[in-house]
């Protein structure tokens, strides 16, 4: 009997039967007929390969399968290997089974065809698949290309906040699983000729793929398969994420300043000691601002003042950071995904114009531009021609002095620009009063976001308020000047919004992020008396400006609203996405 048990016939036959009755069962439960797909030609020839390989086996007198220890072996290891670091090992019920096959007969065929070799990868997989989970429970988010072009951008202040004891602990176990699987597959698999071992994984993933089939048409998905499609579309995310860094560089590095085309500037003519601040935000949503109603008084500085132009209805061109400051900063429609011409960037950075026209660019950034990575050679090739730029190494509200000696540096007279763009509200949420915080409890850890949503919802409202205060500083440092404000948040987060945290899981679950509230975000335009009394355009272009606030605005309009508010004679400028003109039309991309 024991021998019997340890013959490799009764080891397919016990697995024919189960697997059969689940089959059933599946068949039964969806009451489907067969359908022959694409991948059905796999029934077809991987027993054909495997009849192929039992032939070549017996010629050369070697063993047509795998010992029957080494099969029991295997199935014992796919099983919770299937159940801890398969995303879809549920989604379809009674098909388990199918995923556990194509399981066996991947460490089979990995292992007949390099051996040893195959333990690199079957670490590195196993690691990332658990993590995806982790992360998939966590923020709502699996690997895509998003996330991995966030990781590569990530500062180390980033990265902290995702450095939870519960992510190290979860990085930790799912190496030591990983090592552990790995080593029982080597004492299993290790003294198995690879021509057997080919046999077997051809007729497993031939069972796999046939007792697939009796999956509903409407259900068939390739996950169903895993780990074969997980592979490809982990190959996919990396490679799109690097292919879309690369690309967005070469865009902007191929642009030409609109400075090399004839232009004019005809509201200044020197000496008037304008103040133009362009101010890029980060990370800040439309529907967390007081200023638009939020139930907080997360801005009550600005609600506060009379002169603020206020745009409830605003929409970013896209998630990415880089992607946001290239359409702002140029005279784009749309983000680097966007495949019409029209839509595309045909000149560099606005701000040359105002260089161009005598005024003098300071740069003020966070942290983040210490790292030359996609983030930073975007954003500083944009602000090339900055006079000076300027670092804070600790809070924003460092930029404040840095702005108060550059205004004690410099004539009295001179027009100066001054692009801002820190980290506001960006993931870790951690730039406001820690000792008295606005909002409290606020926590702006990430180890289980949707289990503290509280805090961590209170650490966000925290940093709009902060902002606020940032924006108020400012504005206090320059007031005794002329001077105009604008204000434009980069893209905004989710915070439980959608199922999301973040804005990595749009790729995951195929959500556009023009469909998500994300996409809103907070814009403003802030001046005082002094500028506007400085021309007599001005008044009217302000004017104007707040007649158009209710419009659905959107990033695109920046570049010729700042070419409008000054009167820049320009060839790219375009009065209908001019908010100060009467032509100005509204924002009609998607949107939700």
């Amino acid at each position: 009997m024991l021998r019997w048990v340890k013959s490799r016939v009764f080891f397919f036959a016990v697995l024919l039967l189960v697997s059969a009755w689940m089959a059933w069962m599946g068949a039964y439960t969806w009451r489907c007929d067969f359908e022959f797909t694409w991948w059905s030609w796999g029934v077809l020839i991987l027993p054909l390969l495997a009849g192929g390989g039992m032939l070549l086996a017996r010629l050369c007198s070697k063993p047509l399968l795998p010992a029957s220890y080494a099969l029991w072996g295997v199935l014992l290891l796919s099983v919770p290997v299937d159940c801890i670091c398969n995303f879809f090992a549920y989604s379809v019920p009674w098909q388990f089974h199918v995923s556990v096959l194509m399981t066996m007969g991947c460490m089979l065929l990995l292992w007949a065809v390099f051996r040893a070799g195959a333990i690199a990868f079957w670490v590195m997989f196993l690691v990332l698949e658990i993590m995806q989970i982790c992360s998939f429970l966590q923020y709502g988010s699996r690997i895509n290309s998003l996330v991995v072009a966030e990781t590569i951008e990530a500062s180390w202040d980033d990265a902290l906040a995702y450095m939870t004891p519960l992510n190290l602990g979860t990085l930790g176990l799912s190496f030591v699983l990983s090592v552990l699987f790995c080593w029982g597959m080597r004492k299993l698999l290790c003294r198995q000729h690879s021509l057997s071992l080919f046999n077997a994984a051809c007729l497993f993933g031939g069972a796999s793929l046939a007792f697939g089939l009796l999956v509903p048409p409407n259900k068939q998905k390739q996950e169903l398969y895993w780990p074969v499609p997980e592979v490809p579309l982990l190959y996919h995310a990396a490679s799109e994420a690097l292919t879309i860094n690369e690309a967005t560089i070469n865009q902007v590095e191929s642009l030409t300043s609109p400075t090399a085309q004839p232009s004019s500037l005809n509201t200044l003519r020197g000496g008037e000691g304008v103040v133009l601040v362009v101010h890029v935000g980060e990370s800040i949503r439309a529907d967390r601002m007081s200023l638009n109603g939020y139930e907080r008084d997360t801005t009550p500085w600005l609600r506060q003042q009379q002169s603020v132009i206020n745009f409830p209805d605003c929409i970013s061109a896209a998630c990415d950071t880089c992607q946001a400051q290239i359409a702002l900063l140029t005279d784009a429609r749309r983000d680097i995904h966007e495949k019409r011409p029209e839509m595309l960037p045909k000149t560099g950075s606005v701000l040359d114009l105002f260089v161009e026209h005598g005024f003098e660019m300071y740069s003020f950034f966070g942290r983040r531009c210490a790292q030359k990575l996609k983030y930073d050679r975007v954003v500083l090739m944009l602000t090339h021609r900055s006079r000076q730029k300027f670092n804070a190494p600790g809070s924003p509200w460092t930029a404040v002095p840095q702005m108060q000696q550059v205004l004690q540096s410099v004539p009295r007279g001179q027009n100066l620009l001054f692009f801002v763009n820190n980290e506001g509200s960006h993931t870790p949420f951690e730039h406001y009063d820690r000792k008295n915080p606005p909002f409290a409890p606020a926590a702006s850890h990430f180890q289980d976001p949707a289990s503290q949503a509280l805090e961590v919802n209170n650490a966000y409202d925290s940093t709009v308020h902060y902002t606020d205060e940032f924006v108020r500083r400012v504005v206090m440092a320059i007031q005794d000047r002329p001077f105009i404000y604008f204000y434009v948040s980069d893209h905004g987060e989710y915070l439980g919004h959608d199922g999301m945290w973040g804005r990595a899981a749009l790729g995951e679950q195929h959500i556009s992020y023009h469909s998500t509230t994300g996409c809103r975000v907070g814009m403003f335009v802030l001046y005082n008396e002094a500028f506007e009394k400085l021309h007599p355009h001005f008044a009217p272009a302000l004017q104007q400006l707040r007649t158009n606030a209710s419009l659905c605005v959107a990033h695109e309009h920046l570049f010729h609203t700042l070419l409008g508010m000054f009167r820049v004679q320009s060839p790219f400028y375009n009065a209908s996405l001019d908010l100060t003109a009467p032509a100005a039309q509204p924002y009609t991309g998607p949107k939700p």
